[in-house]
């Protein structure tokens, strides 16, 4: 896994997506579904494995989908448009479910959390991962001081300087996502808190500058969306800093984290009939 991450810009982004495939727990021939998808990383990687895995990405946005199909190079996998509170599938479809910063950008939350349980199989995996809201100071400076002295942070909609609020209508702690999940029947396993230290400024740095400059073409050995990329020398003068500063996350006790990352199971039950197609 850390071979598809060497080239990755952002330290937070790596943990968590190393988190979110070490714990899916593979196996040759399961179904995964990607809700939220994107440009594809997550299905793109998911096609390098060679376990013969039934592959499955969901989005709304049609321009992130074309983007994924096009990154793919005609590897089987299949993107459909759709949205998370009514996802196109029938019950008991997956084996395992990807759900990596979707939530939150939701307005019913937990009406997407019924759905991740509808598919699923019985005895399936899901990770789930959400921005914590106790996040660490560092990440976020300017929302993090409108936050703990007057209660508010930059409005989510000015994406590029709404830090770690943007685009999002609410960010989460453990008690509360812990508690919305148990109530929808899901068993909850494991819970990460994913990067406790970080560079100054980290989330204006990689999203609200680097994003912004990447979709326009440029820094094409940052996109990650463009598959296995070697970090170039350059890159790695430039990105030293960073990932030294990231490297402490090995050795502290962490109480604050950009991302919360859970693994929950669909218990076994009383099984309801699985379809012999995934679609609806």
């Amino acid at each position: 896994m850390k071979e598809f991450l060497e080239a990755e810009p952002d330290p937070a982004f790596a943990r968590r997506a190393e988190i979110i495939f070490e714990n899916l727990e593979l196996k040759n021939g399961d179904s995964v579904v990607d809700i939220g998808c994107g440009r594809g990383f997550y299905v793109n990687l998911l096609s390098q494995l060679n376990l013969g895995l039934e592959i499955f990405g969901l989005d709304l946005n049609e321009k992130y989908l074309k983007v994924a199909r096009e990154s793919l190079n005609g590897k089987k996998v299949f993107l459909k448009k759709g949205n998370a509170l009514k996802l196109p599938f029938k019950s008991n479809s997956f084996d395992k479910v990807i759900a990596s910063e979707i939530l939150e950008h939701l307005n019913d939350d937990k009406k997407a959390i019924a759905e991740i349980y509808r598919v699923l199989k019985p005895g399936g995996i899901a990770l789930i991962s959400v921005p914590n809201k106790n996040y660490p100071f560092l990440w976020d400076p300017l929302n993090c001081v409108l936050e703990r002295f007057l209660g508010k942070h930059i409005p989510s909609n000015i994406w590029w300087l709404a830090g770690i609020w943007a685009d999002h209508v609410r960010l989460y702690n453990e008690k509360e996502l812990r508690d919305k999940m148990k109530k929808k029947g899901f068993k909850v396993e494991k819970v990460w808190y994913a990067t406790h230290c970080c560079f100054p400024f980290s989330h204006f740095l990689f999203y609200g500058i680097g994003k912004n400059l990447i979709e326009r073409g440029l820094f094409p050995s940052c996109n990650r969306f463009s598959g296995h990329l070697k970090p170039t020398r350059l890159r790695k003068i430039l990105f030293w800093p960073i990932l030294k500063v990231d490297s402490f996350n090995e050795k502290v006790v962490k109480t604050t984290s950009v991302n919360l990352v859970l693994k929950v199971v669909k218990e076994d039950g009383k099984k309801q009939k699985e379809g012999n197609d995934i679609l609806d």
